[in-house]
């Protein structure tokens, strides 16, 4: 993205929260809004941007149809058939903190439950009528449960926390269950946590500017110098410090957030290389699915021995169909996709200038994530199984 259109996208993000002046909007700052789901964020003052009219109608035509889709997901909230204690993740627990709430586009419904009560939330789903789209990982492992009802999609979490460190893991997920009460929202410094390690989740696979603009907003109402004492001390449990300080000072940086000084010292050379990061994934990788991006990610994954096996036998089981009938051959799954790798990288007729490129890339994608202390997949990822917390070695 070059300077001048991160620029014009800045302007208008900060336009639309904080009410600052605007001047021309194109084509590729709607282009761009799109691909990190902020559409609906200038709804209010589309009225007085500057635009082609022909831009301006097709932006409020888009606007018109995500509303309706955001008011029919509000609606499904509200009238859950779950009748065990349940509590509300992203999606309007973090769009409260917005100037119009009704602006952040949501996406599906995430609730989550206490452990015990897990299995009857989403039998009480199924029971009013909802279809389950449940995808289970190659090991048979499930995080979420989905179920789908009038186009609206509700995910039952077993555990939300994604994590390298199982203490870690099991303590923001029992901070979120001892919270649970009958409004369905999480007490506002729980809620940020919640928000805070959504951004990490989907780091690797590409963040967009939504779930930025999330923390951001609730870095605003909640997060004062003299409240973030209390907060530093959760997010520091958690190992999501240092993810808090750089992204808040991000938003400073470029996207309006007032100062404040218990980030001031953040290094701003992360804080860019954030961004950066950022602005070429879009909204959950919507901008680079390419195999540029595959390769780089596949580069990333494979720091340790351990991680490039479980990589390599996971894409394994699931591209080498003989091991669904002949289980016998799925220890072996890593040696056929190890072969498909080689087989693919040939077909590509990559040089090795284009290799080196891709591993530089891999290398400063890592040392972006080592720097922000964030989870990577390469380090083993911590799931809830049978009653508790593990360690596993699954590539997501």
């Amino acid at each position: 993205m070059n300077p001048q259109n991160r620029e014009k996208l800045f302007r208008l993000i900060r336009a639309s929260l904080w009410d600052e002046p605007n001047d021309w909007v194109d084509q590729e700052t709607f282009d761009e809004m799109q691909k990190q789901s902020l559409t609906l964020l200038p709804a209010g003052i589309l009225h007085r941007l500057n635009m082609t009219e022909e831009l301006r109608t097709n932006w409020k035509t888009v606007a018109y149809q995500l509303l309706a889709f955001c008011t029919n997901c509000r609606h499904a909230e509200k009238s859950l058939p779950i009748t065990v204690p349940y509590v509300i993740l992203k999606g309007t627990s973090a769009a409260r903190y917005y100037p119009n709430p009704n602006y952040r586009i949501l996406g599906d419904i995430d609730i989550m439950t206490r452990h015990k009560d897990y299995p009857t939330a989403c039998e009480m789903l199924l029971n009013a009528g909802y279809l389950e789209e449940t995808v289970k990982d190659t090991n048979g492992n499930i995080r979420h449960r989905s179920f789908k009802y009038n186009d609206v999609i509700v995910e039952v979490h077993s555990y939300f926390a994604m994590l390298n460190d199982v203490e870690r893991t099991k303590y923001l997920d029992e901070l979120i269950i001892d919270n649970i009460n009958p409004s369905h929202v999480l007490p506002d410094p729980i809620n940020g946590l919640v928000i805070l390690e959504h951004i990490g989740q989907h780091l690797e696979e590409g963040l967009g500017l939504r779930q930025v603009l999330d923390w951001m907003m609730f870095a605003n109402s909640c997060l004062s110098d003299e409240q973030w004492p209390e907060f530093r001390a959760m997010a520091a449990k958690t190992g999501l410090e240092k993810l808090a300080i750089t992204t808040t000072r991000m938003c400073e940086m470029f996207l309006g957030l007032p100062k404040r000084q218990w980030c001031s010292e953040t290094d701003d050379n992360l804080c860019e290389a954030l961004m950066e990061y950022i602005l070429n994934c879009g909204n959950f990788g919507a901008k680079r699915e390419y195999l540029g991006f595959r390769s780089e990610k596949l580069l990333s994954y494979m720091r340790t021995p351990r991680a490039t096996f479980a990589l390599l036998q996971k894409y394994g089981l699931y591209n080498w169909k003989a091991t669904k009938k002949y289980p016998v051959l799925r220890p072996f799954a890593w040696i056929y996709q190890a072969v498909k790798y080689i087989k693919k990288t040939v077909s590509r007729q990559t040089t090795l200038k284009q290799l080196k490129s891709e591993i530089s890339i891999a290398k400063e994608r890592n040392y972006l994530f080592d720097a922000l202390e964030v989870t990577q997949t390469s380090k083993g990822l911590v799931i809830y199984k049978e009653g508790q917390y593990v360690k596993e070695w699954d590539i997501k």
